[in-house]
């Protein structure tokens, strides 16, 4: 199997984007992470948007927000039960307490955005149990917003939709065709939007 089709079937069951072939280009006015096939500056022969062989480029917008508060809460509570399972002995509903909060750890301490293949995802946690997919057809516009503090993290119900996010009050707020509208909590809105914007444009 060649690493061509590994990473179409990486893509297949995991609904994830793969990183196979491709550089990762930071810095200038990428914003985030913009994956390529080819080195996204130097232009090779051919038709415009595409490498030499005519073939258009495809390209990713991928990252990753760590929950820094969420791990340190969390981290610090699963220590304080463990000092206390070491000075008062061992109970099994501790041990409960621990698996769980380690549980909700492994899911929502991080939080990854790409935009590929057309359809804007997001996925939360190492342990990506919860995820959501939007094609880009779908999405009418993409502004970026700020949260008031008290919209919180992990998923949230708003006055205007959902809201997805680990950290920061930083997001960018997703308008689709049908009316509804879905908030994406990111470190990095503008270059989140500005890849939404680049698959549209893609698209049309």
């Amino acid at each position: 199997m060649t690493t061509t089709n590994l990473s179409e079937v990486i893509h297949k069951w995991t609904g994830w984007c793969p990183n196979a072939h491709m550089m990762k280009a930071k810095g200038g006015d990428n914003g985030g992470r913009i994956f390529r096939p080819a080195n996204p500056i130097a232009k090779s022969s051919g038709p415009a948007g595409s490498d030499g062989s005519g073939k258009p480029w495809d390209w990713w917008y991928e990252h990753t927000q760590r929950g820094d508060l969420i791990i340190w809460a969390v981290g610090a509570a699963i220590l304080v039960i463990l000092i206390m399972t070491y000075q008062f002995g061992f109970v099994w509903i501790t041990a409960m307490v621990i698996c769980i909060l380690a549980f909700a750890l492994s899911i929502f301490s991080t939080l990854t955005v790409s935009v590929c293949d057309d359809t804007l995802r997001i996925r939360f946690g190492p342990l990506p149990l919860i995820r959501k997919s939007w094609p880009v057809s779908e999405i009418a516009s993409a502004t970026t917003v700020t949260n008031p503090w008290y919209y919180g993290w992990g998923i949230r119900w708003t006055p205007t939709g959902p809201l997805y996010n680990v950290s920061g009050y930083g997001a960018v707020e997703v308008t689709l065709t049908s009316g509804k509208k879905v908030r994406i909590g990111t470190d990095e809105p503008e270059a989140l939007q500005r890849a939404i914007e680049q698959a549209r444009e893609k698209k049309r």
